[in-house]
């Protein structure tokens, strides 16, 4: 499971404070004569379990079995209000309720967190209680133990509403990046177009008419003056099929997809995209629309989805057509449910008598692939 660099920042700030609660416990058991906890085996394994499950629900390393999130947090939860349960003493043990808090509010909902920081509060007043605090200390930690724990919780929950709304705006960007390239093309078709019927209709009719004047100058003139009006026939000829061609190809020149989809690649926030295009690929139209419009879609997917740092998208073709294939780095899931950008980018390329498969698992990212036929000329 990877994490986008602003939540790993996240990460590693909670398991500093992790790990600084067990160093001090650590230093006092060596340097000092406090008697630590009751039960000092049960509290250094209770504290490595946590330790490894933090790392796992954190995101900073690969769980050993697939199992959903929602089962490292509880595991987390647990173990953090045990590990606090069997050493209440230490002031600095109440930091873990605190990760655990933040860890939660930074992947669960706000009703989650708000049940995570009741039950550790609630257990830890208990346990203060039980073992002997004054009852001004308890009643202080009836208020400093939600208190921390809900400021913890605010803290991550605050950014992580700003790398959502980063994403958004990243994939708002991306959109808005397509449309202006595809608005582009089409401004240049629109010009090439009007350049095209201009030459056809102003130099191809005075092309025309000037053969045709030569092709009566033909039959009038005589000895030498014939034989050179008869090479300006065939030069005017020449010259109406030369413009007929250029025409021709300006009407059906393929587009060239690497500086849109190059504009559509770069500054997307918190993602490094790669784009290949290999030089055998010729489309144009609709074709080269359904291509950034499937690259844009890729973009945005991975922003929204997939928790990637790295998406490489390749178009390239072969005998059967052109394809683009698409593949992030991220966490993937067990199953592909379309939404609405899958769903429409489906629509347009098989609306073109292409195909779109999209796959993808657990630990290894989203990749789509998109196809279409090769056009008939």
């Amino acid at each position: 499971m990877r994490e986008p660099k602003a939540g790993r920042r996240t990460a590693y700030a909670l398991l500093a404070c992790t790990l600084v609660a067990g160093i001090v416990v650590l230093l006092e058991a060596v340097l000092t004569d406090l008697p630590g906890p009751a039960l000092p085996v049960w509290w250094w394994v209770s504290y490595a379990v946590l330790l490894v499950v933090q790392l796992i629900a954190t995101g900073l390393v690969r769980p050993p079995a697939r199992l959903p999130s929602a089962v490292w947090l509880t595991a987390l939860v647990a173990l953090a209000l045990g590990t606090f349960l069997l050493y209440p003493d230490h002031g600095l043990t109440a930091a873990l309720l605190v990760v655990s808090a933040a860890t939660v509010a930074r992947h669960a909902s706000t009703r989650a967190v708000i049940g995570v920081i009741v039950l550790q509060s609630v257990a830890a007043v208990v346990a203060i209680t039980m073992i002997g605090w004054p009852i001004a200390d308890v009643v202080a930690g009836a208020f400093v133990y939600p208190g921390f724990q809900a400021f913890g919780a605010l803290v991550v929950h605050a950014a992580r509403r700003e790398t959502e709304a980063r994403h958004e705006l990243a994939e708002t960007h991306a959109e808005l990046r397509s449309t202006m390239a595809l608005l582009e093309t089409a401004s240049r078709d629109a010009e090439r177009m009007r350049i095209a019927r201009d030459l056809h209709d102003v130099v191809g009719h005075q092309l025309t008419a000037l053969a045709l004047e030569l092709e009566v100058a033909s039959h009038l003139v005589e000895d030498r003056a014939s034989e050179h009006v008869v090479r300006g026939r065939s030069i005017a000829k020449q010259l109406l099929e030369d413009v007929r061609a250029a025409v021709a190809q300006m009407r059906q020149g393929p587009e060239d997809l690497r500086p849109m989809l190059a504009e559509l690649s770069q500054n997307v926030p918190g993602l490094d995209v790669s784009v290949q295009v290999d030089a055998s690929v010729q489309v144009e139209g609709e074709h080269a629309q359904a291509i950034v419009r499937c690259t844009q879609e890729a973009i945005t997917n991975t922003l929204r989805h997939g928790g990637a740092t790295r998406l490489d998208v390749t178009v390239g073709s072969d005998e059967t057509g052109t394809f683009v294939h698409a593949v992030d780095d991220g966490r993937g899931i067990p199953r592909v449910v379309p939404g609405h950008g899958l769903t429409g980018m489906r629509e347009r390329i098989e609306a073109l008598g292409g195909t779109l498969n999209v796959s993808s698992s657990p630990g290894n990212g989203f990749a789509i692939e998109g196809r279409l036929p090769r056009v008939l000329e």
